[in-house]
């Protein structure tokens, strides 16, 4: 069929302009004028400033949220820290607990098996007791004079009769050691069978009375035996530098003839006369014999105490000075074994016994026997744990060292040898005794 020509450009038209609507309809933007476009760009411009704004809050808030988050896990790190702490300091605590518990339980049974043998040992050191004459014994002394006491004491036991047990008294103060206390309780766990030894502590009794370094307050402590010991009758008193080599039965036994006091003579009747006392008996208070009730009856503790308070500064020799003035006209002297000196040589023994006034004086022959065979040997000059002096006996003295159990403890921890003092006593004596130097 053919068709006229201006129909087919008719319809090539219409097709044409369909396109082109439709085109337009769904793909072409209408561009906008100049003015308009302006316009767009500014609202795009504040449309990404926006947009930059809330990206940087989001980034700010993420960050913010981050810290919190990291704060957070910290403060749980924290917590559970605490808790593990708290957890361990209760395991600690309660492994601390259990192991006081532990130390308090096992100190019960310390001190009940302590108590335990306290008894057992007193109910032996009583039953040895029975059939035995039980003779009281005592020594004074500070830290400082423990091992020399301690040979003194072994000497005093190891020489005890079969039928003899000593009750020996211990005067100490207040700063003596509990170690101290274990060296000299020794003796007796050495000699149960023969003694027993009682610590007495004497606290500040005698801080006001007059000493040096000789001669320390415990030295004074021998005044106040009748009250401490109301029990006991008679008490032999020793000084820590002292040796007993036979048992002492027959000196517990001795006629006092009245006496309160019996001692082994000294020779400086000068430091008792200064109190206007003429033809003094002038003991030496190393070794003496004690009637306790006669002290006591006679209320003595008043009188030395008057005595001592009286006359601060002028006591040179200390309680040997109260006990010669106090007890003047009661005092008696005993048998020269008993406390005779550790003279040098024989010859100054012979020449303190005559220089002696002449009631006085000792048998020529008993006095030299008592030099050379000694119940108690007082070491007044030298002493053997000085070692660079040898007295007479030395060897007997170290002998008891060794018996001691304590031998290097009193070859190192004694009182040491001092030259420049001993040279003052070398001076003085010269003075005193001038014949011992002719």
């Amino acid at each position: 069929m053919k068709y006229p020509i201006y129909f087919i450009a008719l319809l090539f038209i219409t097709s044409i302009t369909g396109i082109i609507l439709s085109f337009l309809n769904n793909e072409i933007i209408i561009l906008p004028s100049n003015k308009n476009i302006f316009q767009n760009n500014k609202n795009y411009n504040e449309d990404q400033g926006i947009l930059k704004r809330i990206k940087e809050k989001e980034e700010e808030l993420k960050k913010t949220d981050e810290e919190r988050r990291k704060k957070i896990e910290d403060e749980i790190v924290k917590i559970e820290g605490r808790e593990k702490e708290e957890e361990k300091r209760k395991q600690v605590e309660k492994k601390m607990n259990e192991e006081e518990e532990k130390k308090k339980k096992e100190e019960e049974e310390r001190k009940k098996k302590e108590e335990e043998e306290k008894k057992e040992k007193e109910d032996y050191i009583n039953l040895k007791k029975q059939g035995k004459l039980v003779i009281s014994c005592a020594y004074a002394l500070d830290n400082a004079y423990v091992y020399p006491t301690l040979v003194a004491m072994t000497s005093l036991a190891e020489n005890a009769g079969k039928n003899t047990f000593y009750d020996i008294y211990i005067m100490i103060n207040n700063d003596f050691t509990e170690e101290n206390k274990k060296v000299l309780k020794s003796v007796e766990n050495n000699h149960l069978d023969h003694c027993e030894v009682i610590f007495i502590n004497m606290g500040n009794k005698y801080k006001i009375a007059d000493t040096n370094k000789k001669i320390p307050t415990a030295a004074y402590y021998r005044l106040e035996l009748h009250n401490l010991l109301p029990n006991v009758n008679r008490i032999i008193w020793m000084d820590g530098d002292t040796a007993v080599f036979e048992d002492l039965t027959e000196l517990i036994t001795l006629d006092m003839k009245g006496n309160y006091i019996m001692g082994f003579l000294d020779s400086l009747p000068d430091a008792i006369e200064r109190f206007g006392i003429k033809d003094a008996t002038v003991l030496c208070s190393g070794v003496l014999l004690l009637d306790l009730d006669a002290l006591r009856k006679n209320k003595m503790t008043d009188k030395f105490n008057k005595f001592i308070k009286a006359n601060l500064g002028k006591i040179n020799q200390h309680d040997q000075t109260v006990i010669n003035v106090v007890c003047q006209g009661n005092l008696g002297t005993l048998p020269p074994k008993y406390g005779i000196w550790s003279f040098e040589a024989e010859v100054y023994a012979l020449k303190h016994n005559e220089r002696q006034r002449p009631w006085l004086k000792y048998n020529k022959e008993e006095f030299l026997n008592a030099y050379r065979h000694p119940a108690i040997l007082h070491y007044v000059w030298p002493k053997p744990f000085w070692k660079r002096q040898r007295p007479i006996f030395n060897k007997e003295w170290w002998d008891y060292a060794r018996k001691s159990g304590y031998y290097d403890d009193v070859s190192t921890k004694s009182p040491k040898y001092v030259p420049n003092r001993l040279l003052l006593e070398k001076i003085y004596e010269k003075n005193h005794y001038p014949y011992y130097f002719k």
